[in-house]
């Protein structure tokens, strides 16, 4: 499960970084303030690109935290067995 997660997280964070990278910003250019464009006109792959990179970003941080619980957990078991082996000696 661990092992999994990892791998999934490491993929997530790769696939976010391009996606964050490769981004188009037309948009912020200076020729944005003029009116050629109509201010209902919508950019459907800005749009797509949006959505992806929160539900990336929601995910990161998901499993970020699950990938932490499961440390936690290991580390006090671990530090539970040296420390009954400690006192049983």
């Amino acid at each position: 499960m661990y092992k999994l997660l990892l791998i999934l997280f490491i993929f997530i964070t790769t696939i976010l970084v391009s996606v964050i990278m490769f981004q188009n910003n037309d948009e912020i250019d200076i020729s944005s303030l003029s009116n050629t464009k109509s201010p209902f006109e919508t950019n459907m792959s800005n749009k797509i690109l949006t959505r992806l990179i929160i539900t990336l970003t929601s995910l990161f941080f998901i499993i970020s935290l699950m990938l932490n619980n499961i440390n936690v957990k290991k580390y006090k078991k671990d530090n539970m067995v040296q420390q009954y082996h400690i006192e049983y000696k």
